[in-house]
């Protein structure tokens, strides 16, 4: 059986050997330098073999790379000549778009926008992959990554749009409370989302931080199902489970179709989206149809503001 070879930590290696530096490789795959030295260090734990020597500001391969590297640098080289004759002689590259978005915001926001999409640009060929993690993210070569932080790889960046959360449930819930606000509140299962898991930072209130903006008494607040995506805590929701504070974004399909209804007023958070491309394909008309389709599905969004 073949060892599994990291195909990503090799690419990573290759481009820090030619640019000689890790941060112009890191320019190059638009991920950060921390994820290219972690994929070098991955690599040679693969290989249990040193791959770079740092002398003062520099770093140097060590004999051993040196003498495979042409070779390692060839080898990608086939590997995308392959790619390209597997996907046929004349297709052309400009069609295939790589987005990249949190498994929440492909599931509940891109997914029942999509079709729209290939309707509008039959000619392009979308590649979604998602993330669960701030570093799988910056670790992926993408055209497109839609953030909700501001990253530090060196990419083109653009305001997408501004989250806020607000407090939903099912429609059965909120009747079971007589549709009052503060008894839903008071008095309704609450569903709590880990926050670091799902790559949010302290902008997202917890229910305790958001019961006090509103003057809602509450006793433990520790009690409730607790998920460590947004996505799965919106489909308990719907389910009747109980309230949670739902982002914006997310939540506006489930809103529209009346599997979600609001509880009571936003909080105003303020919290951006961005999208994210590399600098060598800022010229890539694929990108750009993509971006004006999806600032274009932002805007008639009523809870959020576009920037």
């Amino acid at each position: 059986m073949r060892k599994r070879v990291p195909l990503n930590a090799i690419r990573a290696f290759e481009a820090t050997a030619r640019n000689q530096s890790v941060a112009k490789a890191a320019d190059e795959l638009c991920v950060t330098p921390t994820a290219v030295s972690h994929q070098i260090r991955q690599l040679e734990e693969f290989l249990q073999v040193r791959l770079f020597i740092r002398k003062n500001s520099r770093i140097e391969l060590t004999p051993e790379a040196r003498n495979n590297v042409h070779q390692i640098g060839r080898a990608l080289d086939l590997i995308n000549e392959a790619m390209a004759a597997l996907e046929g002689s004349d297709y052309d590259e400009r069609r295939r778009l790589n987005v990249a978005a949190s498994t929440s915001v492909a599931s509940f926001f891109l997914m029942p926008r999509l079709y729209d999409f290939t309707l509008r640009a039959p000619d392009i060929d979308l590649n979604i992959r998602t993330f669960l993690s701030r570093r799988e993210a910056e670790e992926q070569e993408m055209d497109i990554r839609i953030l909700n932080w501001q990253s530090q790889m060196e990419c083109q960046v653009e305001p997408l749009v501004e989250e806020e959360v607000v407090p939903v449930c099912a429609p059965s819930v909120a009747a079971r409370f007589g549709h009052d606000p503060r008894e839903i509140l008071k008095h309704a299962p609450l569903l709590h989302v880990d926050r670091a898991n799902d790559g949010l930072d302290s902008t997202y209130p917890d229910w305790a931080r958001y019961l006090s903006e509103y003057g809602i008494g509450r006793g433990d607040l520790s009690h409730g199902a607790r998920f460590n995506q947004a996505g799965t805590s919106i489909e308990a929701a719907c389910a009747g489970v109980g309230v949670i504070l739902g982002r914006s974004l997310l939540i506006e399909d489930a809103l529209q179709k009346g599997r979600l209804v609001r509880v009571s007023e936003p909080y105003p958070i303020r919290s951006p989206y961005f999208l994210q491309s590399p600098w060598k394909s800022a010229n890539k008309e694929s990108i750009q149809r993509f971006k004006d389709w999806i600032l274009e599905k932002v805007r008639p969004n009523g809870l959020v503001h576009a920037i």
